[in-house]
């Protein structure tokens, strides 16, 4: 049966004539927004046609031109469906014989038959046409988080070329901020390693812009070291409470050991840290939070500061051994053996005015005695690619702190400003703003001091990077 209709003739007319109704019907409802404005004349939109621009793409610089425009089309519905279906409409800025400057541009379509008419969705583009310029800058490295494992640390990486040519326009070019090249693709290294990376150029807010680099990647040595050496604590009674019935029974902390960032030949030589604690003014337990001193050649230590409790108690009044006789006037069972001074002593015999003399000396040698010293300079460490930043004061904003230092008057006399350095470490710290303990560096621990204020805050930004108008590297 079915091959008598197949071969009939009508049949199949027929069969086509019913699956090209099919076709049309199809193809009407997937255009829905085909309208029929006038007898034979249908408008659609075709969306996000991409735009060309025609210049002098090897001296000129071009800007302002957006990616994609919509083309609205109308005409017979054949050629309209045609049209959207097709892939060769395009729209295009011709700026051939256009002058250098800003200025608005008309965007134009092809492609289309002529028998269409086409409205472009913005008709028009304000674009800049400029010079290229070239310049050369400095590369710096980025390394992600993941890149160096736990317990390592990175040194200052270098890169192969150091500099990299930049081509844009003038205006473009004084935009750039920062020319990284950023190193992601490496995961937990424990040691010295050289990889790829690709350049990019950034604004102050770390947009990327669209310039022309060359090299688009360089070559990067990054060098890998193991953090420090872990020391533990020790804690040093400075003074006695002034209060006389007030003893100290133990100095403690929960943060038993530090860890000293420095070279292995610093490192080798540093089996503890030492911190002073000052317990002239404590008459009951307390806790304390003080600053961990970076050890001599050391770049920076973690923790910066630990808490210490204190713990205290009372004196326990002498008592005679006739206190401790059965009554009054009645005497021990057994006396203590104690000799008593020969009243005719060179001592007794000399003169009570020399006698306090003496005295007076010795009190003068033990006596305890303070020197404030003025505007003393902090220093900056452990900035990880310092040459790349600059550090600014908030608070100092002189970058200076007074210190009271207080010690025995013979030792007071012989220490000056120059023996000891008060000091900011930053290290692992980035951008931003940081509020950083400050640490007493190369002070003796017989030695007490009080700081105008504990902590500085320090603000830190990335210097802009240097460009030469010369094209050689």
């Amino acid at each position: 049966m079915m091959d008598r209709i197949l071969t009939n003739k009508w049949s199949v007319r027929i069969i086509s004539l019913i699956f090209a109704a099919i076709l049309f019907t199809s193809v009407t409802a997937t255009s829905p927004s085909v309208t029929n404005v006038t007898d034979g004349v249908y408008v659609d939109v075709i969306n996000n046609v991409p735009v060309e621009v025609y210049y002098d793409k090897d001296n000129m610089n071009v800007s302002g031109v957006p990616d994609t425009v919509d083309v609205t089309i109308s005409g017979p519905k054949g050629l309209v469906q045609l049209a959207k279906t097709q892939p060769n409409v395009i729209a295009y800025i011709d700026l051939t014989n256009a002058k250098i400057g800003t200025q608005s541009v008309k965007i134009k379509v092809k492609g289309l038959s002529d028998r269409l008419k086409a409205t472009v969705n913005p008709p028009t583009a304000k674009v800049a046409l400029a010079e290229k310029v070239t310049k050369k800058y400095a590369v710096e490295v980025e390394l992600n988080k993941s890149v160096i494992a736990d317990g390592y640390e990175a040194g200052t990486s270098k890169t192969d070329p150091r500099r990299v040519a930049i081509t844009a326009s003038q205006e473009i070019l004084d935009q750039i901020a920062y020319v990284k090249a950023t190193v992601s693709d490496e995961k937990d290294q424990k040691s010295d390693f050289t990889t790829r990376a690709t350049i990019s150029a950034f604004d102050a807010n770390l947009n990327k812009l669209d310039v022309e680099i060359n090299p688009g990647e360089v070559e990067v040595a990054v060098p890998v070291s193991k953090i420090g050496k872990t020391v533990p604590l020790r804690f040093q009674q400075s003074g006695n409470p002034a209060d006389k019935t007030v003893t100290i029974t133990s100095i403690t902390s929960e943060d038993e050991k530090v860890t000293v960032i420095a070279p292995e030949s610093v490192t080798s030589k540093i089996e503890q840290i030492t911190i002073p604690i000052d317990v002239t003014q404590i008459t009951t337990d307390k806790t304390l939070e003080v600053s961990v001193p970076v050890p001599t050649g050391a770049t920076s230590i973690t923790p910066t500061s630990v808490k210490v409790k204190i713990t205290t108690g009372k004196k326990q009044s002498d008592q005679s051994s006739d206190g401790a006789s059965g009554g009054a006037g009645q005497p021990t069972e057994k006396s203590p053996d104690v000799t008593p001074p020969d009243k005719d002593t060179e001592a007794d015999k000399q003169p009570e005015e020399d006698k306090k003399s003496d005295q007076d000396d010795k009190d003068d040698v033990a006596k305890q005695t303070s020197t404030e010293f003025t505007d003393i300079p902090i220093s900056i460490v452990g900035l990880v690619n310092s040459e790349s930043f600059n550090t600014t004061f908030v608070n100092p904003i002189n970058g200076k702190v007074n210190i009271t230092i207080s010690g025995a008057k013979q030792d007071m006399d012989t220490l000056g400003r120059n023996d000891f350095n008060i000091i900011a470490s930053m290290s692992n710290l980035q951008e931003g703003t940081h509020v950083i303990p400050l640490v007493v560096h190369g002070l003796p621990s017989k030695f007490t001091f009080t700081l105008s204020q504990s902590k500085a805050e320090i603000q830190v930004t990335k210097k802009v990077a240097d460009a030469s108008n010369q094209a050689s590297n």
